[in-house]
Order: structure tokens, then C-alpha cells, then sequence
């Protein structure tokens, strides 16, 4: 009966060995074709197909509902495309989720501000400015919380104006903060913000 019992252990033993690979293919796939989903989400929304960007987000999101950078890469798009009230309820998520996340908290206050909302803006304005060490970008933030406190109520046409200059100002200080990191000598140890290695252009 030993014997039998042996023989029963080792055939187990063998059929975990053999499927254990087949295991561990299956999981690296698994986790691979979400972050393959964000990675087309993130190329789409860079090169500013915001329609095939959000759709690559929201089935990464099917799968993983909790993925910070999926919530903020999908808010993106919806706020590229006018969609304000989507992009604030993502956001508010993935703040939720991760205050010290420059790029939401940035994007929850332009769409606040877009949406009028000028108190809400400002508080994650704010915030994004306590997250980002780039004094240009800190002086542009500023310019507009000064513009917010003294032109209130600001028209919709000096909001859209805020809101674009400030995202102007960022997307130029990342393709900046990109140029050094290419033609840096490796290892690249010249600039160090959080915020920059989240951005996704």
C-alpha cells in the first residue's frame, strides 16, 4: 500500500512540475496583456487618437478596475475630448487612490476648471504644484492661481485659456525633461521628479 501511495505522490509531484511552467506562462500573460492594453492606451493618447486611447484604457480597466494609470490615462482622453464631468469622476478615483500623483491631480484641476468649478481647481492646482519640483511649471501654476484669485469669475474663454496654458507648459517641460534623458551620458542622474516618470508624453 506504501508503495502505492508512493507511486500515487510521485505521478502528482510530476503533473505539478510539467503544469507549473504552463502556470507561470499563463500568469506573465495575464499581466502582460493588461500592461500591453495601458502601453497602446498611453502611445494612442501621445500621438492623439484620445478615441482609441480611451477604448485601450477602459478594457484594461474591465480587467483590472484599480489601475491608477489606466484611470488617469482614460481622464485624459475624456478631458482632451470635452468630456469634463467623466474625466473629474476618474480622477477623483485615482487621487483617491494615489494623492502624490502629479498628473491627477494636475488634470482634476483643469477639469474643475473647465467646468467652472474655480474653488476645486485651485485645491488640486495646488497640490500638483506641492508635487512638482520644475520652477518654470511652479511659476506658470502660480500665474494662474493669482489669475483665479483676482479676475473671479473668470469668463469661460480665460478658463479654457488657464487650462491650455498650463498643460502647454507641461507637455513642454516633459518633451524637455525626455531630450535629456535620451542624449544624457547613462546613467542619467541630472533630474529626479516623480511626476515626470508618470507622464505619458
Amino acid at each position: 500500500m506504501d508503495m502505492v501511495d508512493r507511486r500515487d505522490e510521485n505521478r502528482l509531484t510530476m503533473t505539478v512540475r510539467r503544469c507549473y511552467p504552463v502556470l507561470l506562462a499563463a500568469l506573465a500573460l495575464a499581466i502582460s496583456g493588461c500592461a500591453t492594453t495601458v502601453g497602446l492606451g498611453q502611445t494612442a493618447l501621445r500621438d492623439g487618437r484620445y478615441a482609441e486611447a480611451a477604448s485601450n484604457f477602459e478594457m484594461a480597466l474591465k480587467d483590472h478596475p484599480e489601475r491608477t494609470d489606466a484611470l488617469v490615462g482614460l481622464a485624459i482622453a475624456r478631458y482632451t475630448q470635452g468630456g469634463y464631468d467623466e474625466a473629474v469622476a476618474h480622477l477623483s478615483q485615482a487621487v483617491g487612490q494615489d494623492p502624490k500623483r502629479a498628473d491627477a491631480q494636475l488634470y482634476l484641476g483643469l477639469s474643475y476648471l473647465e467646468r467652472g468649478d474655480e474653488a476645486s481647481a485651485a485645491e488640486h492646482l495646488r497640490a500638483f504644484r506641492g508635487l512638482t519640483h520644475s520652477a518654470r511649471v511652479t511659476r506658470q501654476v502660480d500665474d494662474a492661481l493669482h489669475l483665479m484669485r483676482t479676475e473671479h469669475p473668470l469668463s469661460p474663454q480665460s478658463r479654457h485659456f488657464v487650462a491650455t496654458s498650463l498643460e502647454s507648459a507641461m507637455k513642454s517641460e516633459q518633451e524637455l525633461q525626455d531630450a535629456r534623458w535620451a542624449y544624457a551620458p547613462w546613467p542619467y542622474y541630472g533630474y529626479d521628479d516623480s511626476f515626470f516618470w508618470r507622464w505619458t508624453w
